[in-house]
């Protein structure tokens, strides 16, 4: 089985298929010094990052090697989410998205082979800016100009510290299991802390709020507080005069906080509060669908159930 990769996960993977008997073929040249692969073929298939989002790679080619491969990805990552897979003899496409539990072990992975900052692979999906800045820490490194000790540790903080400008407009970027993309529209952060920030968005049209049931009218307003690798966030939904209209409470695999945006793949199941009500477990057929339609795996189903079992008992 013949696999031409390249993208910000090539490192990290080309270990782990090599070790699973996949070849790769057609090696760039750093792939060629850290592995020393020098066969140049046609592929059975390819692995490239996804234009649409730098948390996933698509992987084209023969449908029974993309079916391989995805079963080997999706056996190793735990969180791995399956967001498509398809195949038309003998031609197969899938496109499968890394969570954060998956882009530390790609990171341990990659440090097998090459010196990684921690959060390598987090960063790397983050955006030009940030993944320019493992670049430079990691040249710094390999040229010795900076002790690896020293950098890790430096590196890790700068990270963990990263959380958006008081006042800056973020999108929240919500991956369903299906694939579907949302933005769930640009808020303005009213609020930041460690690792942490509140986001307010206006509500500008009618409707019912999803879950809640509860009458939307423009002028209401959202604050919904993110905490970076917390796997939930809460929503609660104000009207204009400032009345709460209910909490919404959305199970994720754990959050990216980036500068300019959040990023998670929903899990489908929520947790909703209606005034004087009690709280709500919602949509867990659909986590059960994702499940069944081998997306992701009975772990994260059981996860998931629990994380929402605790939030509807404590609310936080």
């Amino acid at each position: 089985m013949k696999v031409s990769i390249r993208g910000i996960y090539s490192t990290a993977l080309i270990g782990l298929l090599q070790e699973k008997g996949f070849t790769i073929v057609n090696p760039t040249k750093s792939q060629v010094e850290r592995f020393g692969i020098t066969m140049k073929n046609e592929p059975d298939v390819m692995i490239v990052d996804s234009p649409s989002d730098r948390n996933c790679i698509e992987i084209r080619g023969s449908a029974e090697v993309v079916q391989e491969l995805v079963k080997t990805l999706q056996s190793f990552f735990e969180d791995l989410v399956v967001l498509h897979l398809s195949v038309c003899e003998p031609l197969g496409r899938a496109k499968v998205g890394f969570p954060n539990q998956a882009k530390l072990k790609l990171d341990e992975l990659r440090s097998r082979v090459s010196y990684t900052v921690p959060y390598h692979h987090y960063c790397r999906a983050g955006g030009e800016g940030l993944s320019s800045m493992v670049s430079f820490a990691e040249d710094l490194v390999e040229r010795g100009l900076v002790p690896a000790e020293e950098m890790s540790r430096m590196f890790r903080e700068q990270v963990e510290g990263i959380t958006p400008r008081l006042g800056t407009m973020i999108k929240i970027i919500h991956i369903k299991p299906n694939g579907k993309r949302l933005s769930l529209g640009l808020g303005k952060v009213i609020w930041r802390g460690d690792g942490k920030a509140r986001i307010q968005r206006r509500i500008m049209g009618f409707g019912v709020y999803d879950g809640l049931g509860v009458e939307k009218s423009p002028g209401d307003y959202a604050i919904t507080e993110v905490t970076r690798f917390q796997p939930w966030m809460k929503t609660s939904y104000y009207s204009i005069s400032g009345e709460l209209k209910g909490r919404y409470y959305n199970i994720s695999t754990p959050i990216s906080l980036y500068p300019d945006h959040v990023h998670y793949f929903d899990l489908e199941i929520d947790v909703v509060v209606k005034p004087n009500s009690e709280a709500e477990i919602v949509d867990i057929e659909l986590l059960e669908k994702a499940l069944e339609e081998g997306r992701i795996r009975e772990e994260v189903k059981i996860k998931a159930l629990k994380i929402a079992e605790e939030i509807a008992s404590k609310q936080p």
